[in-house]
């Protein structure tokens, strides 16, 4: 058992090496309560796709969504995704999308095993959040669980809004309070228009290819995951400038709005 988990930790190392000096990030996403992580992978998936970049997209997640809506009709030929259904096969599938020269991005779900293993796969860790006090601290305790992971490196943690919606100020504090005993960087794009996002699961497609008639309010959640991906720095076209500044835009919007 120590010989298999001495390879094991070699693998991962050799793969978390690899993200150094690859054109691409690795990044991982998930949270021990669903918060989204697979639509807020999809989403950034894309993004990246619609400027012709490819991406390995590894659905490690507890009801493997991403795989499921991989077999409908509509999926990119620029998105890849890869069912991984042990831990153990993590560091393999990511050395293979870095071997690829794709962006890899990890749906890690909700069991700590996983998120730990992404995240020292990853150069770039999410961490899904919706606006309630349950999801609030369940991100801040994903956050506590990573730590060690993290501890030592420069690798970049954010919480992410994935449910950004109007709710009472009394629950909005509670939520506040909860992820403010963090120090990890607030994501400054969230997604915005939910129904939109969703729909790719529901009908097959992107956010890029589905009609506003299919996916209502389309077209301000193309921006944001433009915005989103750009940040990330995952697009690798000339489109990535106008991302950019949709970003800024979107956070000077915000800003003055609160």
């Amino acid at each position: 058992m120590r010989a298999f988990a001495s390879r094991f930790r070699m693998a991962q190392e050799r793969a978390a090496s690899s993200v150094h000096g690859t054109a691409f990030p690795v990044i991982s996403i998930g949270s021990v309560k669903s918060a989204g992580a697979s639509t807020l992978a999809l989403t950034i998936a894309s993004a990246s796709a619609s400027t012709r970049t490819p991406v390995f997209l590894i659905d490690a997640g507890n009801t493997h969504d991403l795989s499921t809506w991989a077999s409908k009709p509509g999926k990119p030929i620029q998105i890849e995704v890869a069912k991984c259904e042990k831990t153990n096969q993590l560091a393999g599938l990511v050395r293979e999308g870095i071997e690829r020269r794709a962006v890899v991005i990890i749906d890690a779900g909700t069991r700590p095993e996983v998120l730990r293993a992404a995240t020292r796969l990853a150069a770039t860790v999410l961490i899904p959040l919706r606006f309630s006090p349950l999801s609030a601290f369940a991100a801040a305790l994903t956050d506590q669980l990573l730590a060690t992971e993290l501890e030592g490196t420069t690798k970049r943690r954010c919480f992410v809004a994935t449910a950004i919606a109007q709710i009472p100020s009394r629950i909005a504090r509670a939520v506040e309070a909860e992820v403010e005993r963090s120090t990890t960087e607030r994501f400054p794009v969230g997604l915005a228009q939910r129904a939109a996002y969703e729909a790719p699961f529901m009908f097959g497609g992107t956010l890029f290819t589905l009609s506003d008639d299919t996916a209502p309010g389309i077209a301000r959640a193309q921006d944001e995951a433009r915005a989103m991906a750009a940040n990330l720095g995952v697009l690798h076209s000339a489109g990535s400038i106008l991302a950019s500044r949709i970003a800024d835009t979107i956070r000077h919007d915000r800003r003055v709005a609160a």
